[in-house]
């Protein structure tokens, strides 16, 4: 998806060529407020969660991928998901070690001892031919709430950043 096309779907009162200006005369405070978020999230990853980043992120992707492993980026996911996150037919998607390890780009003994840690905590599960799925039964209270407060935290990530965008000047002033 283009970033015009990514801009009028999200309904931003905003030209791309406008974008690009504000973002550029903005850069360093929308850097900020987009940065602080990302490294606040990963920090109540480990401390919230209790596990690594390298974890996480191949927890995520499993489930991800065993849900909905075509659905690109930027696809509205309730036209492929219920308002509980799942399939219609409920249908899980097992993937290889291998198949991990090319997405994720992570060595592949990475990738299959962590894996095998997630095993033992109950949140993933080897299936007899070898591949992996992620057990969503076993997404708890913790999960829900880290979840609900990283929603809350992105909204609010997301409104700094329109209003810092909406207030960007462009016009330049003359300072003679």
């Amino acid at each position: 998806m283009t970033d015009k096309k990514l801009l009028k779907k999200q309904n931003l009162p905003i030209t791309e060529i406008a974008f690009d200006e504000k973002y550029q005369r903005s850069f360093g405070l929308l850097a900020f407020v987009a940065n602080r978020f990302i490294l606040n999230h990963m920090r109540r990853i480990t401390v919230d969660l209790d596990m690594d980043l390298e974890t996480v992120l191949i927890w995520g992707t499993l489930a991800h991928m065993n849900r909905l492993p075509y659905l690109e980026m930027n696809a509205n996911p309730m036209d492929a998901l219920n308002e509980l996150g799942m399939k219609v037919n409920d249908h899980v998607e097992p993937l290889r070690l291998s198949d991990l390890v090319q997405i994720l780009g992570l060595p592949r003994e990475t990738v299959r001892r962590k894996l095998e840690n997630l095993q033992a905590l109950g949140k993933v599960q080897r299936l007899e031919d070898g591949r992996w799925v992620h057990l969503s039964h076993m997404v708890g209270e913790l999960e829900r709430q880290f979840t609900r407060e990283s929603v809350i935290n992105l909204l609010q990530t997301a409104e700094s950043l329109r209003n810092i965008l909406s207030q960007v000047d462009l016009v330049q002033k003359n300072t003679k």
